[in-house]
């Protein structure tokens, strides 16, 4: 297909989600080092901080301008390296433990919103809403369940899930802030179902939120900022 979406992966991404890229009708490619990531033009580029030549290629990246960057972090990924990376031009944050399938569907909605020479794509549209992909436990009338996360603001949370709940019903949250080492808990309340579209689930707003869980709030859109 002419309007195939082009990803580019420098480290052994692939091995984690090409499959799930493939069938999202994205085209993939494996590469080595900054010269084949340059020379592959691709829409997305994908870097595993770990290789050794991670550097260069968001130099060498960075400098022609077409691609979003998404370097590939960890859970126990400081505060400091989220900032340097941000600096060196990342267009957001994809975690190693993320199940091909969110990554794919993350990737295609950015590929929708993005212009000529849109990078951001919605990762970085605002310091209020960003694309955050973390696994996060809620428990609701009594039960307990599990759902990865799209997007996060200083106000809430979309929850990509199946499930459905009355709106306004109320829930309680545990999930991980990069850079911080606590767990991040608060209340939440239902305010929008996503049923029609091709990422449906929750828009939950945070309630109560006291002094301390909004300085960690915006610490960590600082991140963002910097």
């Amino acid at each position: 297909m002419a309007d195939q979406k082009l990803i580019a992966a420098v480290g052994d991404i692939d091995e984690m989600w090409g499959a799930a890229f493939r069938e999202r009708g994205f085209r993939c490619l494996a590469t080595k080092d900054a010269d084949e990531a340059v020379k592959a033009n691709a829409d997305f580029v994908l870097i595993d901080i770990r290789d050794r030549h991670m550097k260069e290629v968001f130099e060498r990246i960075k400098s022609v301008g077409k691609s979003s960057v998404l370097p590939l972090i960890q859970d126990n990924t400081s505060r400091k390296d989220l900032v340097e990376l941000k600096r060196m031009g990342a267009n957001g944050y994809v975690n190693y433990g993320t199940p091909g399938l969110e990554v794919a569907l993350r990737l295609q909605s950015m590929a929708r919103s993005m212009g000529p020479q849109e990078g951001n794509s919605g990762e970085a549209r605002s310091s209020k809403r960003v694309w955050f992909q973390q696994k996060v436990k809620f428990h609701i009338f009594n039960e307990s369940h599990e759902a990865w996360s799209t997007t996060l603001s200083e106000t809430g949370i979309f929850l990509r899930t199946s499930l459905s709940f009355p709106l306004y019903s109320v829930l309680k949250l545990q999930f991980e802030l990069w850079g911080d080492n606590q767990t991040f808990a608060c209340d939440g309340v239902i305010v929008r179902q996503e049923t029609e579209s091709e990422i449906r689930g929750l828009g939950v707003m945070f309630q109560n939120l006291k002094g301390e869980s909004i300085r960690r709030l915006e610490e960590f859109f600082d991140i963002y900022r910097s």
